[in-house]
């Protein structure tokens, strides 16, 4: 034999014993050794009914079992380990079953360490359902119990379906996910316990058609607000293609019109509303979004009292309702969309002035045509999608529709975490959260004007200057005394020292409007016009209020009234208008909760 042969002959001898060496440390000799452990366990087993056997089951086919953790807690052996591992047997789900057949008591012993496992039977019955294992139906509706198909056993066959255990209840009068379980065992114990979820559900849609005669909210109505975006809606109607049109409760700024030629589209409240307005809301909520064409049809005085629309706006995200919306909505000459606040509607008369409405009129004489330039209150207003669900909430005012689980502020959770409108106490009053900085402060607005003893401080300028421009920095200027004189009827120690800017236009104040801007560091200010929650809200007790903005037109200021939002031009300085101050601020970044769920009936309450 050659010595090439020879060495091609151990080669082949050395990679069999190679083969054998793995063959038996990695197959024969670890199931030797569970194999091994496999014996313990069925010898405890048998020790321990032994000595318990009043725990041996006399009734025919009957199943007694006894966990590896029990054998193991009352030493009837030692702890079992994977084979080649410090990882422990399975010990709740390995263990020794008798069973009494024909008098006489037969064992039947299952092992799981890691991948190795008995092959005794150890698995449940197949259930097979009837229907689906995930139901939707509409709040109301009966549920009916589909039951179950089948029940088939890997050892015992076809089983009765009639014997699986059903239980669970179905509440249809609350919306909620439910769970109905299916439980069956075969013929050594082995159990099966399956789940079918039943969702109850409200469809915002079906709810609205079920409350009203023509898809449209009337009169004094109480039972359809809404919570959207964590700022109190109103439902006003339900449209032809099951969508869904809200309306905000407030007033949440006052813009101008600011249109040439009347019409919505291009308009400066339009942009306030789909560029400003809009980014405000969170994702979640924007995808529950569809753009809507809003009715923007000019109309005369002669026919203000039409319930129909002809004429429409490009699609948008966020609108403003109608005159139409507006007469739809009345019941005996009374809304729910009544204020004493002027609120633009999305129409224009024969003028190109846009309309608004208020209740300090009588109907029909409750909408005026005003001049596009007038900073009056908005209330955006936005279309739902058809399958947009109600997942808690009765519609009333305390308990209104939520159509989004909400999490609720926790402990110790950073401020500037939190969400645009939820509610803040600090400092005796209720703020409003405007949303969060880059900088990790969170700006924020009083819900009320600063109070001295139970009265409004109200303030005028007592400077010398012409324009009045507000200026923290001049002595007698309303935004020196709001900084320096009024930060005395708060603490601030949770509030940001911060840059603000001070716009300042040429001419009138518009959102549009030419502007430039002066900045100031400061704690304390007020909030321009165009910012979120600046409106005289329904739940405020504030009278009337300064706003930051400014033009180089000598003394046209802002002023937040009761009925809205305008401009004044007084000639006269030196007496000047006296007005109460609604504080804006910021809270440094590491501002936590400490309690409260952020409403306005329970307030977070903060500290540092």
């Amino acid at each position: 034999m050659t010595k090439k042969k020879r060495l091609i002959i151990a080669l082949i001898i050395v990679i069999i014993l190679f083969i054998l060496l793995l063959l038996w440390f990695g197959l024969i000799y670890p199931n030797y050794l569970f194999s091994e452990q496999e014996k313990k366990l069925d010898q405890a087993g048998k020790r321990y009914f032994e000595i318990n056997h009043t725990y041996i089951p006399k009734e025919e086919n009957r199943v007694s079992s006894v966990s590896l953790k029990t054998l193991v807690d009352q030493k009837y052996l030692d702890q079992l380990y994977t084979p080649y591992h410090d990882q422990l047997c399975d010990e709740e789900a390995s263990s020794v079953r008798v069973v009494t057949r024909d008098g006489k008591q037969e064992y039947y012993t299952y092992l799981k360490c890691g991948n190795y496992e008995s092959t005794t039977d150890h698995q449940g019955p197949t259930i097979t359902l009837n229907g689906k294992k995930k139901m939707t139906i509409n709040r109301g509706e009966a549920y009916e119990e589909p039951g179950v198909e089948s029940v088939v056993d890997n050892v015992d066959g076809k089983m009765d379906a009639s014997a699986v255990t059903i239980t669970g209840t179905v509440d249809t009068s609350q919306v909620g996910t439910y769970e109905i379980h299916y439980q069956t065992t075969d013929s050594l114990n082995n159990k099966t316990d399956i789940i079918r979820t039943v969702e109850v559900v409200e469809n915002l849609a079906t709810t609205v058609k079920s409350q009203t005669s023509d898809g449209y909210y009337k009169g004094a109505v109480d039972n359809n607000y809404l919570m959207f975006n964590h700022m109190l809606f109103r439902i006003v109607k339900v449209n032809d293609d099951d969508t869904v049109t809200i309306v905000s409760n407030d007033p949440l700024a006052n813009v101008d019109y600011g249109s040439e030629d009347g019409r919505l589209a291009d308009s400066s409240v339009s942009s306030w509303l789909n560029s400003y307005f809009y980014n405000l809301l969170e994702e979640d909520y924007q995808d529950m979004l569809v753009k809507s064409s809003w009715c923007d049809e000019n109309i005369s005085a002669a026919n203000i009292t039409t319930t129909t629309c002809n004429q429409f706006s490009n699609k948008q995200y966020v609108g403003l309702l109608s005159v139409q919306d507006y007469n739809n909505s009345l019941d005996q000459n009374i809304s729910y969309l009544d204020l004493r606040n002027l609120v633009w509607l999305a129409n224009n008369n024969e003028n190109n002035q846009p309309w608004a409405v208020t209740s300090i009129y009588q109907y029909p004489n409750r909408l005026m045509a005003m001049d596009t330039s007038y900073l009056l209150n908005v209330r955006p207003a936005v279309t739902l999608k058809a399958n947009t669900r109600i997942v808690a909430g009765d519609g009333t005012q305390g308990n209104p529709y939520q159509i989004m689980n909400e999490d609720t502020g926790r402990r110790l959770e950073a401020i500037n975490q939190r969400h645009t409108g939820e509610y803040i106490s600090y400092s005796g009053y209720i703020w409003r959260i405007m949303g969060a900085e880059s900088d990790g402060t969170t700006a924020i607005v009083m819900n009320q004007v600063l109070m001295d003893n139970g009265s409004e401080i109200n303030i005028g300028y007592t400077d010398e200057g012409t324009e009045k421009v507000y200026n923290p920095n001049v002595v007698g200027n309303i935004g020196y005394q709001i900084n320096n004189q009024l930060n005395r009827y708060l603490v601030t120690d949770l509030l940001a020292q911060k840059e603000i800017e001070v716009p300042i236009y040429e001419a009138e104040i518009t959102y549009k409007g030419k502007k430039e801007t002066e900045k100031y560091k400061v704690r304390i200010s007020i909030s321009s016009t165009f910012d979120i929650f600046s409106a005289k809200g329904l739940n405020s007790s504030a009278g009337g209020y300064w706003c930051i903005d400014s033009s180089r037109r000598v003394n046209t200021k802002v002023v937040v009234n009761p009925i809205g939002n305008t401009y004044y031009d007084y000639a006269d300085t030196d007496d000047y208008l006296q007005r109460g101050v609604k504080v804006k601020a910021y809270l440094l970044k590491d501002v936590t909760i400490t309690g409260g769920t952020g409403t306005l009936d329970d307030p977070y309450t903060i500290t540092r």
